[in-house]
């Protein structure tokens, strides 16, 4: 019997409380009608009233919760061509009256990006790389720098930092100036400038170091740094400059395998660029500069393009403090020197793939595409008024195009009736005489250059699938 009567007082409690939740649930306030647009990269979202809301709560995944009391709202300055979740809910002024939320997937509209754009950097930075991907610029130059979001147009400048490459996600590395005037290997993480620890304890007597390349994963740094003691022992393999690489999931600090040296000394070697796949470029500095290259740091380093005597004296090499790989290291670009014939330097680039080497009039190959299309500087005959290109996939090396042209008959971008900088064409954008391209994308669609003006470093990016009129920022 007592069984059967607590039975009986639980089945009514239920009863009760289910009563209680359904009156609850029909006392919520209406959950809100709404419709959300795309204008460009903005959300217009708009909803009728609901009686008895105090307010509203619109939300928008990724990103945040905006309170009104208005019937519509606007999220500005999203990303292009992105998809989002937006949901909207009403808000009593008791808290369990709140109307449930509704959601809807909502994309922002393709970006319409001028095919020439400009920046003058407040601080003076000049570009050095663009990201694999395309979307991110950096530079650095007197111990100043900038990030460049290209999707966007957002510079960031910093003013004691210096950055030379950068991965697919805006994470840079190069130089941190703030402690140590002559810099100090760091990394970009966010907006914050760090300092790559144990960097400095590799060295005897540090003097300073350089983190000069990233994968585009952003999982591996690479650089140099500056031992002042010369019988240290990274110094006696490498010289006073010595070359790191950095394992950033692993936090791991290593100095790459040594090579067959043609050379029992080195006044110094570092490391410039770096693969995806984690491959090393770097220079010797012994007699004459040779470029290295390691299939990985455990591996022993090969040279480049090497050729010498019975008296082991130079005859002709891939070789230069600023020769670099192309985004996927299928060329090595910059220069190449002749010193059989006094040391006579040419533009050059060696295609890995097919072990040529090919050499061009004019003072060095500043930027190099995945396809081999190859932009010079100084040509022809070293006057240097504006970048020439040069197609290597044609075989014929001594036939140049001015940068202009080029861009005008390949990709119908005529941006060269633009004129100097004054207060009535300000806005127009332009393409300055000595200009040089510095850059390129991995998909070889957008090109990083720069040329200097009496306001300092001009940095400008052309978009093969830009449209419109080119644009000053």
């Amino acid at each position: 019997m007592k069984r059967t009567l607590s039975a009986i007082v639980a089945g009514i409690i239920a009863l009760v409380a289910m009563s209680c939740e359904t009156a609850n649930l029909s006392d919520r306030l209406a959950t809100p009608n709404f419709n959300v647009t795309a204008d460009g990269n903005t959300l217009i979202v708009a909803w009728e009233k609901v009686a008895g809301a105090a307010y509203y709560e619109v939300s928008l995944d990724p990103g945040s919760t905006a309170k009104t009391d208005k019937t519509i709202h606007r999220f500005e300055d999203l990303q292009y061509n992105s998809t989002y979740i937006v949901s909207v809910r009403a808000i009593a002024t008791d808290a369990e009256k709140n109307s449930k939320a509704t959601e809807k997937s909502v994309k922002t509209a393709e970006r319409i990006v001028p095919a020439y754009r400009e920046w003058v950097p407040t601080y003076g930075a000049a570009a050095q790389a663009i990201s694999n991907n395309g979307r991110w610029v950096v530079g650095g130059n007197d111990r100043s720098g900038f990030v460049l979001d290209l999707s966007t147009d957002e510079m960031t400048e910093f003013t004691s930092a210096e950055f030379y490459d950068v991965a697919d996600d805006g994470t840079a590395v190069g130089s941190d100036h703030s402690e140590n005037p002559d810099g100090d290997a760091a990394i970009l993480i966010g907006d914050k400038v760090v300092k790559i620890k144990g960097v400095a304890e590799l060295a005897d007597t540090y003097a300073m170091s350089c983190a000069t390349g990233i994968t585009p994963d952003g999982s591996y740094v690479v650089g140099w740094f500056y031992d002042h003691n010369e019988s240290a022992y990274f110094a006696q393999q490498y010289g006073y400059v010595v070359p790191f690489c950095y394992d950033v999931l692993n936090n791991r600090i290593s100095v790459p395998t040594v090579g067959n040296r043609v050379y029992n000394e080195a006044a110094a070697t570092a490391i410039k660029s770096v693969t995806p796949e984690r491959e090393l470029l770097g220079y010797e500095q012994s007699v004459g500069i040779h470029n290295i290259i390691w299939k990985d740091e455990y591996t022993p380093f090969e040279y480049a393009h090497f050729q010498y005597n019975e008296q082991y004296e130079p005859v002709f090499s891939m070789g230069d403090t600023q020769n670099f790989f192309t985004q996927k290291g299928s060329y090595i670009y910059g220069k190449a020197v002749d010193y059989a014939n006094g040391q006579v330097s040419y533009a050059a680039a060696f295609d890995r793939k097919n072990n040529q080497l090919m050499t061009f009039i004019g003072g060095s190959v500043t930027a190099m595409s995945e396809d081999g299309i190859a932009y010079l500087n100084d040509v022809p005959y070293y006057i240097g008024t504006t970048s020439y290109v040069i197609d290597t996939k044609t075989g014929v090396y001594d036939e140049w195009t001015r940068l202009e042209d080029w861009l005008f008959d390949e990709h119908d971008i005529d941006i060269a009736a633009f004129e100097p900088i004054t207060d009535e064409n300000k806005d127009d954008g332009l393409l300055l005489e000595g200009v040089i391209v510095v850059a390129a994308s991995e998909d070889g669609r957008k090109i990083v250059g720069i040329t200097n003006t009496n306001n300092g470093w001009v940095t400008f990016v052309v978009d093969f699938d830009g449209e419109g009129r080119p644009g000053l920022n």
